[in-house]
């Protein structure tokens, strides 16, 4: 098949014109390639035209899906087109991308909606993605979303507190309503780090990005304002810091006991 037609066809994909696709290839006798299917596919998922989606994967025996696949059917946010692909290739539930994670990952950067994120779940995606591949689900949920109920759906399906990073991914972006839910939940300041960071301890990354409200909602539970972090740093000291570099931080240290 000529590199015209697959172009055509490509734009059939995407604006979804099903009847041409269809026309097209009935016509011409020569098949198309594996990737030229995936292509096709993957413009479909992206444009949200489950009729094409579901046109292509019936018509075409894939042996598997590439991530491209995967990864735009979950940025189109629709749960149809993820529940086709599903059908076909249930593993891709857990599919790793490179450099994004997982299907849950590039759903909760995208800040897909909570019954997205929760079709995820039930179709088996993993809430406690390998940190040494992403960051945590439940820390980029603290950071980019304002609906608790997100954390309450990642913890009812298995997402680990301990260790996840999420009061820093909250603290980092002054996420209060976030961390207030993650605080509540039993998440706790001095067990939030994956491992031993260089920034220290969500009290410290609240301080330094200036979150007054994330400081005293730490503090008022627990925060150790005299922790240090890898360069031997205090909240207190990250405080004076940024205010040599003048940053008003005078309700900060207010609330670390420094008038």
């Amino acid at each position: 098949m000529t590199s015209t037609i697959e172009d055509r066809l490509i734009t059939l994909s995407s604006v979804g014109d099903l009847s041409q696709l269809e026309t097209i290839l009935s016509e011409d006798e020569e098949s198309l390639s594996d990737k030229a299917v995936q292509e096709l596919l993957a413009t479909a998922a992206r444009a949200s035209h489950l009729d094409v989606v579901n046109f292509l994967l019936t018509k075409y025996d894939l042996s598997s899906f590439n991530e491209e696949i995967v990864r735009n059917a979950v940025r189109s946010g629709s749960i149809p087109i993820m529940k086709a692909l599903l059908a076909r290739e249930p593993t891709a539930i857990n599919m790793p991308f490179d450099h994004y994670g997982s299907p849950l990952i590039v759903a909760c950067i995208g800040r897909n909606d909570i019954d997205y994120l929760q079709f995820l779940l039930e179709a088996g995606a993993g809430p406690n993605q390998d940190p040494d591949a992403a960051t945590y689900p439940i820390a980029i949920a603290a950071a980019l979303y304002k609906d608790p109920a997100v954390i309450d759906i990642l913890l009812q399906h298995g997402a680990r507190l301990k260790r996840s990073g999420a009061l820093g991914a909250a603290a980092r972006l002054g996420n209060e309503v976030m961390m207030g839910r993650l605080l509540e939940r039993g998440a706790r300041p001095e067990t939030d780090a994956i491992r031993r960071p260089e920034h220290g301890t969500p009290l410290h990354t609240a301080v330094e990005a200036g979150h007054v409200g994330v400081t005293r909602m730490l503090l008022e539970h627990g925060a150790d304002p005299k922790a240090l972090d890898g360069k031997g740093m205090t909240p207190v000291d990250i405080a004076r810091k940024m205010q040599e570099k003048g940053k008003d931080m005078s309700q900060i240290m207010k609330l670390l006991g420094y008038e």
